[in-house]
């Protein structure tokens, strides 16, 4: 699957910017690191607080951006509209956010698009595709793609996206440049300066994606969803990346085969045996059948939205 959680839709995003290094007990390096690896601590572990070096923002101003940029975008967007598809998706997730780590509250909303793509705002709010719906075979499937947007809710990923978006434009303001003019066009740096950025800023996206995979598959585990359809979700909506090192290098996602196999360590080594995991429900496939009757998209109400910075004070 190509731009899942890019997309053209032009909007900022907690899975395509760079963001801050991993948590104080983040699973990039796949250690198992108490509370992070244990699943009877879910909703009781904070994974990246704030105000913070790594995050200058409040949950309150969390909230407060969130809904104002939520508002924005859903004047340029289709929402959907339809009760029993939009009421089943919330159902789904607020059962995720229920057995998730996310301390605010997690608002999702349908968009009516061919293309298939997820992504965050800030303050929880998800929007998916119905592009992307088209594409699941269970709700298990669901759950899995909603657990990974409130893995990155619970991670306060766009806060810490922005948070670094202003710091690298500080580091590449000219000597006594005032601060006050932040909100200006940098100064560019050289071009070796920008490759060596971006492969950084490459790296550390790479790694907030596998610790949203290490997270949202506990979710799934937790609220009662077969894991597997978490690695079912990943293999036929996510796109495997390119082959080729000097590529890899500046792909912001790991490559899917990684990405599976870390998985199914975590699910050997911290989730005990399941009986009973839901993978799918008579509602979903009620659900199903009215995604499948949706007409195709509406022409976009405006152009691309421009990434606007928030001043977190």
């Amino acid at each position: 699957m190509r731009n899942i959680e890019t997309g053209t839709l032009g909007l900022i995003v907690a899975f395509a910017f760079v963001v801050q290094a991993s948590f104080a007990f983040g699973s990039s390096n796949y250690k198992c690191k108490k509370p992070a690896c244990d699943v009877s601590a879910i909703g009781h572990r904070k994974l990246f607080e704030g105000p913070s070096v790594g995050n200058w923002y409040s949950t309150e101003k969390e909230k407060e951006l969130g809904a104002k940029d939520a508002a924005t975008v859903e004047k340029r967007v289709d929402i959907l509209k339809d009760s029993t598809i939009t009421d089943y998706v919330d159902q789904v997730a607020q059962r995720i956010a229920q057995n998730s780590d996310a301390d605010i509250p997690i608002t999702v909303r349908v968009i009516r698009r061919d293309e298939v793509g997820a992504f965050n705002l800030f303050g929880g709010h998800l929007y998916l595709t119905t592009g992307l719906l088209l594409k699941l075979h269970n709700e298990g499937e669901l759950a899995s793609v909603l657990a990974r947007g409130i893995a990155h809710a619970a991670m306060r990923s766009v806060a810490r996206l922005q948070t670094r978006s202003v710091l690298m434009e500080i580091a590449n303001m000219p000597v006594g440049s005032p601060l006050i003019a932040i909100d200006s066009v940098p100064h560019a740096p050289a071009n070796n300066d920008i490759a060596i950025q971006v492969l950084g800023a490459m790296k550390i996206q790479r790694e907030l994606e596998l610790d949203a995979d290490y997270f949202g598959i506990q979710y799934v585990y937790k609220a009662g969803y077969d894991t597997n359809c978490f690695l079912s979700e990943l293999q036929s909506l996510w796109p495997q990346g390119p082959t080729r090192s000097l590529a890899q290098a500046f792909y912001p996602f790991p490559p899917l085969a990684e990405r599976v196999k870390r998985l199914n360590q975590e699910i050997d080594d911290i989730l005990p045996n399941q009986t009973g995991a839901v993978i799918s429900t008579s509602a979903f496939d009620e659900f199903m059948a009215h995604v499948r009757a949706i007409p195709s998209e509406a022409p976009e109400k405006d152009a691309k939205p421009k990434l606007v910075r928030h001043d977190p004070s």
